[in-house]
Formats: structure tokens, C-alpha cells, sequence
């Protein structure tokens, strides 16, 4: 017992002494050695006392297992009959008492989850727990779990899940949280104001306005009683006033702070929420207020963001980032202002040149503004980042690499095109090729899907067909849209047994229906309903497929009701009625195939049948 509570103090001192810390190897093996034991003292009857607990939901934390955290949670929670724990566990913890930090572990589980449900049931237990009088209170450190990280803005990669934000808890529970702070932690200011920045955050998304700008002046006129005035309160007051297109009042909120919390990331909220107005409805009514006559105008919302860029730049307390001008290039290009927005981005190109997101805001607005100027100045932008740039150059990811592809292959043309349809040539092509070869993101079917489309949108079937087998020989098994996608461009360039044949060798069986439906569409508008009818018999009555290494067994009735409503539709949309009485007929016998063996998928049937039946 002792070698196991010194493994517990060893692997928490190291966490919080990194220069010390032991090798990750080294502690996962720690972690897992101190879970099995504990594991063994359940198994054998041996007693399970508060230290153990400890340590078990510290090291199953550490581990990543969050769901078995809160199971264990809630088993010593159970055993001292409080709360929503599960009343029925096979092992006697023998647990009397538990730590407080034994609470924080759960509750960091909890949130690392991203579940609502167990946050608001471990939280509200665990503060019944330790306010029992033999406890000494919820410490600090169960209230800062709610909150990981959340004044600092989280950059998330595209396509990641979206980060915690404790508002999402609600106002009514971040109101009890902000209560049970101010009565066990009232010295700690900075949770308190944390607390705030939230439940300002629940009551603007909610949209319970007043409320929050009732809070907000709580917080100025009595900073002892409620909390202390920071910049990120006053950030989450102005944004969220903006959001709901409040513009001058949170212009207003914003001018009369104090110049200390003044501070750049409060202007970057209200110029973000002034630059988001353009994408509003002009005349959006707003409760029973409408916009202001100035945000209607696109040019006087860049003349006042302008006024407000230069007003950070004669601040001492503020100063424009690349946050600010990124936020002025997106408005630029929202206001059809392009040759400002490009000008702009040169002459703070040093400023610049090593962000990411105002390369992509830069190409992706000259790219969609329309204009064959902006047009070659994008592909100059690209150019540029496409080339060598040293060791300072920006770090590339995976936006501005997608942005690249769906712009680059609609644009291009085949040497065997009249040069006036070409707008990119081959060297630029080559170059943009080389470079996104290293840079394309190796588990992202977005990405692949930009590029097949785009080949297959511009008849490159043979190149959208090498990038297929690539993905294929990465064991990234392409996605549903990008079968559908090739399918369909098979059947119209190479013919319906070409593309049928490609389809049932390299798509998986639970693809089949889509890919069939994407071959029968384009022969039912030109009434070749011979070919139809070869794709409907290729797997009548049913699909049977065995398991694989990538699916498991599979089986349904083919072809399916979305198969069906296209052909009867097709049928009597042209006139065919004789073919649509054959469709009819065999959808008859075909629930009396399938109907015992798949119930669901025949009533889809059967309904269809049922409603062309009523009109032929």
C-alpha cells in the first residue's frame, strides 16, 4: 500500500514539475500499473480507501479514460449514499470519505467528455459532498475545472471538435455556480470574474440581452460584491452585443470602459462583430429595433472601421494585430472592396506573411470576387506561396491547402482546349501540384473530395481515378460522396457496364445503392430504360454481402425505394406509361420477396408503390 501511495505522489509532483517530470512512456505504465492494482484490491476483497480512489481516477484521467473516471466516481459516491451515483456495485469500497481533489479528477473527466449531463450531475453532487460539516468546502480548484482554458482563445484545426466552453451549461446553472463561488471561494477574484465571462456568454446566446447588460453593471457598480472588471468580460459583453447586431450600443459599452481593459481583443470583438453585419440581411429587424442606416451601407462600415483601426493606433493601451487585420481584409472583400483589400495585404505584407489565415482570407476573396483581375492576382498570391520562402515563410495547413484545390482544378484546362479557355498554365499547375503533394492532409476525405470533384468537374477522369487508387493504398477508404461523384462519371464516359463492374469491385456493398442511383438518374432523363433495367437486375432481389475487414456482414433489399421513386417518376414525367406499369409490376413481386425479411425497408416500397399506383 505504500509503494502504491508513493507511485500516486511521485506521478502528481512530477505533472506539476515538467523539467522533472518522468518520460510519457515511463508514466502510462505507471498509470496503468497503479489501476491494475487497484483493480486487484477490488478483486481479492481487500479495502479500497479514499487514497486509492485518488489515485485511481487521477491515473485513469491521465490515461484518457473518462467514461471509467466517472464510473468510479460514482461508485464511491454510492457508497456513501449521496447523489447520483448507481445504488447497485458489486464491491464494497468501504469508502467513508472522499478527498476533494477525488471530486476535481471527476469533474475534469466530466468536461473532458463534453457531456452537459455528467458535468451538472458531478458538480452538484460533489459540492452536497463537501459541504457536509465535517468538510471544509468546495475548494478552488473543483470551480477552475469548469473552466480549462477558456479566457484564451482556442485555435482549433479545421475539422477538429469543437473545444469546451462552459457556457453551453446554461445561465441558470452558471448562476448557481457564480453563488456557490461567492460562498466558499470569495477570495478568489479571478474564478469569479471567470465565472462571469460565462454566464455573460449563456445569457447573450440565450438571448436574454437585458439580463446580461444587467449583470455587466453589477460587475461596474459593485466589482466587491459580484466580481472584478476584467477585459475578457468586457469582450464577451461586446461581442455578444454584436451578434445580436447591437452595434452601437456595444460601441458604446466599449468606449466608455476603462482604457485598461480597453484592450486590442476588445476592439477585435467589435470589429468582428461589425465586419459579420455585412453578411446580415440589411434590413434584419432585430426585437423591435432595426439595423442602423450605417450598417446597411457596406462602404460606411468600412469608414468605421477604419475610425476604429486608427484610433487603436494612437492608443497606448491597444494596438492592431493580425487578428485586426485580418478581420479589416474579410470586410474589404465582403464589401466587393478587392483592389483595397489587395492593396491593403501588400503594403502590410511583412506584417503579414508568416499568417496563415490572411493568406487564406487574401486568395479566397480575390478568387471569389468575380473579377478576372482579382482572378490573376489571386493565382499571384498563390505563386508566391507556392515558391521557396525560406524558413520564415507561413506554416501551411490544411485551409488554405483545401482553399488552393477548389479554386485550382475548376479553373484549369487540358492542353487540347483553345488557348483561351485556359486560365492557368501547365507550370503553374505543375507548381501548385508539387507543393500541396506534401502538404495535402493524409486523413482528411474533405480534402480528397475537393479533388476528385474538381478533376471529374473539369473531365479529368483518368487523374481523378490515380488520386482514388492513392487513397485506396493509404487505407483511406473513400466516402460515400466521392463514390457517388466517380460512379457517375464513369457511366457518362465510359458506359453503364464499365462503371457498374468499377463499382462492384471497388466500392464497399452498403455503397452500392448510392452508386447505382448516381448510374440509373442520368439514363432515366435520356429514356435509355434498357440500360435501367440491366442495373436494376444486377442484384435482385437483394444485396448479400460477407464480412470484410472494412465492414461487417450486410444484407438489403435491392434495388431500394429511392431507386424505385426515380424511375416512376422519370416514367411519368416523360409519358412512359407502359414502362411505368413494368416498374409497378415488379415492385409487386419484389415485396413479396423481401417484405418478411426486411419490414422497414419494404413499407418505403410499398408507400411508393402505393402512391403511382393511385395515378397510373
Amino acid at each position: 500500500m505504500g509503494d502504491l501511495r508513493a507511485f500516486h505522489i511521485l506521478l502528481r509532483r512530477s505533472a506539476a514539475r515538467p523539467e522533472s517530470a518522468v518520460s510519457g512512456e515511463r508514466r502510462r505504465a505507471l498509470f496503468i500499473v497503479i489501476v491494475q492494482v487497484i483493480d486487484d484490491m477490488q478483486r481479492l476483497g481487500l479495502r479500497v480507501g479514499a487514497t486509492e480512489v485518488a489515485a485511481a481516477l487521477y491515473a485513469h484521467n491521465q490515461l484518457g479514460h473518462y467514461t471509467a473516471t466517472i464510473d468510479r466516481w460514482r461508485a464511491a459516491v454510492s457508497q456513501l449514499g449521496v447523489g447520483s451515483g448507481s445504488a447497485s456495485t458489486e464491491l464494497d469500497l468501504s469508502v467513508r470519505l472522499l478527498f476533494p481533489q477525488t471530486h476535481v479528477y471527476a469533474l475534469m473527466a466530466a468536461v473532458s467528455l463534453k457531456s452537459l449531463r455528467f458535468v451538472r450531475i458531478v458538480y452538484r453532487d460533489s459540492v452536497r459532498l463537501m459541504s457536509e460539516p465535517l468538510m471544509a468546502g468546495p475548494p478552488a480548484a473543483l470551480f477552475w475545472a469548469l473552466f480549462p482554458a477558456m479566457a484564451e482563445p482556442v485555435a482549433d484545426s479545421p475539422g477538429s471538435d469543437r473545444a469546451w466552453d462552459a457556457s453551453r451549461l446554461g445561465s441558470v446553472f452558471l448562476e448557481l455556480v457564480l453563488s456557490d463561488a461567492a460562498k466558499w471561494v470569495a477570495r478568489d477574484t479571478p474564478l469569479q470574474s471567470r465565472i462571469v465571462q460565462a454566464l455573460i456568454r449563456a445569457l447573450l446566446t440565450e438571448g436574454h440581452i437585458h439580463s446580461a447588460s444587467t449583470l455587466y453593471g453589477r460587475v461596474l457598480a459593485e466589482p466587491q460584491k459580484v466580481a472584478r472588471m476584467t477585459s475578457w468580460v468586457l469582450c464577451e459583453m461586446v461581442a455578444g452585443l454584436c451578434r445580436h447586431s447591437h452595434l452601437d450600443d456595444a460601441y458604446g459599452i466599449l468606449i466608455n470602459a476603462e482604457q485598461t481593459h480597453r484592450t486590442t481583443h476588445a476592439w477585435n470583438a467589435y470589429l468582428d462583430g461589425v465586419a459579420n453585419s455585412m453578411r446580415r440581411t440589411q434590413c434584419a429587424a432585430t426585437g423591435k429595433r432595426r439595423m442602423r442606416d450605417w450598417v446597411r451601407a457596406p462602404l460606411a462600415v468600412l469608414k468605421r472601421m477604419e475610425t476604429c483601426i486608427d484610433w487603436m493606433e494612437k492608443s497606448s493601451a491597444s494596438k492592431p494585430d493580425l487578428a485586426t487585420r485580418s478581420i479589416w481584409l474579410r470586410a474589404c472583400f465582403r464589401a466587393a472592396e478587392w483592389r483595397r483589400a489587395y492593396a491593403y495585404f501588400c503594403v502590410h505584407y511583412e506584417a503579414m506573411r508568416n499568417d496563415i489565415v490572411c493568406w487564406d482570407i487574401a486568395i479566397r476573396g480575390l478568387f471569389e470576387s468575380g473579377d478576372a483581375d482579382a482572378q490573376k492576382e489571386g493565382w499571384r498570391l498563390v505563386g508566391c506561396l507556392v515558391r521557396p520562402m525560406g524558413e520564415s515563410g507561413p506554416s501551411v495547413d490544411v485551409r488554405v491547402v483545401e482553399t488552393i484545390l477548389l479554386y485550382l482544378f475548376p479553373r484549369y484546362r487540358p492542353s487540347y482546349q483553345p488557348p483561351a479557355a485556359r486560365t492557368l498554365d501547365q507550370q503553374t499547375l505543375a507548381d501548385v501540384l508539387d507543393w500541396m503533394e506534401t502538404r495535402m492532409p493524409q486523413r482528411r476525405k474533405i480534402t480528397y473530395a475537393i479533388v476528385v470533384g474538381s478533376l471529374l468537374a473539369t473531365s479529368q477522369t483518368a487523374r481523378a481515378l490515380e488520386v482514388y487508387q492513392a487513397m485506396i493504398r493509404r487505407q483511406l477508404w473513400p466516402s460515400k460522396s466521392i463514390n457517388y461523384m466517380l460512379a457517375k462519371s464513369l457511366a457518362s464516359e465510359r458506359g453503364v457496364a464499365v462503371a457498374a463492374c468499377f463499382v462492384e469491385k471497388h466500392f464497399p456493398p452498403h455503397h452500392y445503392a448510392a452508386a447505382f442511383a448516381a448510374i440509373v438518374k442520368p439514363l432515366l432523363l435520356r429514356r435509355r430504360y434498357d440500360d435501367v433495367w440491366c442495373v436494376l437486375e444486377r442484384h435482385y432481389p437483394e444485396v448479400n454481402a460477407p464480412a470484410t475487414d472494412r465492414a461487417p456482414a450486410l444484407s438489403y433489399p435491392y434495388p431500394t425505394h429511392d431507386m424505385y421513386s426515380m424511375a416512376l417518376r422519370a416514367a411519368a414525367e416523360h409519358g412512359d406509361f407502359e414502362q411505368q406499369r413494368l416498374f409497378l409490376d415488379r415492385i409487386r413481386a419484389h415485396l413479396d420477396l423481401v417484405r418478411d425479411k426486411y419490414p422497414v425497408p419494404a413499407q418505403r416500397i410499398a408507400r411508393i408503390y402505393a402512391f403511382y399506383y393511385s395515378k397510373a
